[in-house]
């Protein structure tokens, strides 16, 4: 009898073994096709039907893994005091995965009902919003009932997976929680009547995460509808000398440069919430007329916004996403003069350009795919920026990423084109950094590595030199600025001129020096400073310049055209 026994306890545990190893399968496949989607670069991946395939086998896959676990045959074991706790927390992650798969699903099943819709002009886009924005509400507070199970007493391995489960749960529903508020937001912008003032800038002209701005006006939204006053040439609004004036960090560390008085000085900081509320209030002191936020819109980003749109027609022209990097950041300066005759009247076509795809934009049938698509990287890069006079729609902005707002742990590399020219797609620009133990702390090394490849024959508009500035063909000049951490200290900039600014800059430290860089020169700044501890992150802030910074920690290599973290 007992060696019957042995051999039905051998057989059953064989059995069990088999189940508990087809459960580990199917639960590792599931969690792998999960994790694809989490991890996937690219959000805007979430509208296709790729996605929701993927998210469909993975429920299956968790599926069959809760049954495996699930059975009569483990039922012995889920008594167990230590072993119980692990089978049954083990079942529960299963089921929780399987469920998180499935509400995915059919959250993409339902926003992909949405975008099949055509989206005209008008109320129609508002309703469409309205929709995605209650289905992605919906879903965020579908997925807070999910339960993940016990958590506590697991085996490593298992506590591990467990806490990353919540981690993961918790970020899923924030994302659709932001995407709800953002759609919702948007939806009422377009709904109005609400009033956004336009800065449209040039990056061959660079400021501090962001090119120069060259023209302005304001754009109207009612009933789903945007019109766009015309944009004209900012350099032709000056205002006085102490009708606005900044205050703060913007006062402290750039005053000299005169921000609330021409409007090509505005972006000399990276923090767009200091410059949003700054140009609304020069705006208003221009014209008398108050705006509802401020928009600020880069060639890149209207290339991006040209790929979802399609070409327009600007005059003899078509310019397409193909064309418009090389003609506005290059050919339209072609054959000018910096000679005030030559110059005399004339208007950036970026302006123009941007009115074009704005009114094309109204009278078409908009595929909100690939104008998410678009919108998603101009924002992610920088080269959209937004800020809301309301705190609570500025709230959204934030916690979307598209408020221009530096962190605590920012790291920012800039170039602040003081020349009056646009050599700036010609200058190169690459960021090496170390990080090492040092006592009880870390020292940081940011090598940046400039290169001026302005090649001869350029126009002297493009090229130089401005009159009066006592520069040559070619000459970068103007200011390297370097955003660091809030803790940092031992701070240090070498490699250009005398620091000029040394202090706060929101939640950073700014360190920014003199730069002269003549046509073939190349220079090396380097950047020291201290952070408390051994570990950490720094976030590096897209510099928004065209070709974008390339920036190298170790092996890893990427290029800032979206943030990155670095973490050690």
């Amino acid at each position: 009898m007992v060696a019957g026994l042995a051999v039905v306890v051998a057989a059953w545990a064989v059995v069990a073994g088999v189940r508990v190893w087809s459960a580990y399968a199917h639960d590792r496949q599931g969690m792998a096709a999960l994790d694809a989607v989490r991890t996937n670069p690219d959000p805007t991946t979430l509208t296709t039907g790729e996605t929701s395939r993927a998210l469909t086998a993975a429920a299956t896959q968790l599926a069959a893994a809760r049954r495996d676990l699930s059975g009569p045959l483990l039922a012995p074991l889920a008594v167990v005091p230590v072993v119980g706790r692990q089978v049954r927390s083990a079942r529960s992650l299963s089921g929780s995965a399987q469920e998180v798969a499935s509400v995915g699903a059919t959250f993409l099943t339902e926003v992909h009902a949405v975008l099949d819709q055509p989206h005209g002009a008008g109320p129609q886009r508002v309703a469409s919003l309205r929709r995605l924005s209650s289905l992605a509400a919906a879903t965020s507070a579908r997925l807070g009932t999910v339960d993940p199970g016990p958590g506590a007493a697991l085996v490593g391995p298992l506590a591990a997976k467990h806490a990353a489960f919540e981690r993961q749960l918790a970020d899923a529903r924030g994302r659709l929680t932001r995407a709800a508020d953002v759609a919702a937001v948007v939806a009422d912008i377009l709904q109005g009547p609400q009033t956004y003032l336009v800065l449209a800038a040039n990056n061959a002209e660079m400021r501090a995460g962001s090119g120069d701005y060259l023209d302005v006006g304001t754009a109207t939204a009612q009933d789903g509808t945007v019109h766009l006053d015309e944009l004209g040439p900012s350099g032709q609004r000056t205002l006085p000398v102490g009708l606005v004036t900044p205050t703060g960090d913007l006062a402290r560390n750039w005053g000299w440069l005169q921000p609330g008085v021409d409007w090509r000085n505005l972006g000399v900081t990276p923090e767009f919430d200091v410059t949003a509320p700054l140009a609304a209030r020069m705006w208003r002191a221009s014209t008398g007329q108050a705006v509802d936020g401020v928009l600020a819109l880069d060639v890149v980003g209207l290339r991006q916004i040209l790929s979802a749109t399609g070409p327009v027609q600007v005059g003899d022209r078509t310019v397409d996403a193909g064309n418009v990097e090389a003609y506005l950041l290059h050919d339209q300066y072609d054959g000018l003069s910096d000679s005030a005759t030559a110059d005399a009247g004339r208007q950036d076509a970026l302006g123009a350009l941007a009115s074009a795809v704005l009114r094309d934009l109204q009278g078409q049938s908009t595929d909100l795919r690939s104008l998410g698509r678009a919108m998603s990287g101009a924002v992610a890069g920088r080269h959209l920026t937004v800020w809301s006079a309301d705190p609570a729609t500025e709230a959204v902005w934030v916690a979307a990423g598209v408020a221009g707002r530096l962190s605590p742990d920012s790291v920012a590399v800039t170039l602040i084109n003081r020349g009056a020219n646009k050599l700036d797609p010609y200058v190169s620009t690459d960021v090496h950094v170390d990080v090492r133990p040092a006592g009880r702390g870390t020292e940081v090394t940011v090598r940046t590595h400039l290169a001026n490849t302005t090649p001869p024959g350029q126009s002297e508009y493009l090229a130089g030199p401005y009159p009066g500035l006592g520069l040559a063909y070619g000459d970068w000049s103007g200011l390297v600025a370097v955003n660091l951490p809030a803790t940092a200290d031992g701070r240090s900039l070498t490699g250009a001129g005398p620091l000029a600014i040394e202090g706060r800059e929101g939640p950073t430290w700014l360190l920014a020096a003199p730069l002269l860089l003549h046509a073939g020169a190349a220079a090396d700044v380097t950047t020291r400073f201290r952070l408390p501890g051994h570990h950490g992150t720094l976030s590096v802030v897209p510099s928004a310049r065209v070709p974008a910074e390339q920036w190298h920690v170790g092996s890893w290599t990427f290029t800032d055209e979206v943030p990155h973290t670095i973490s050690w």
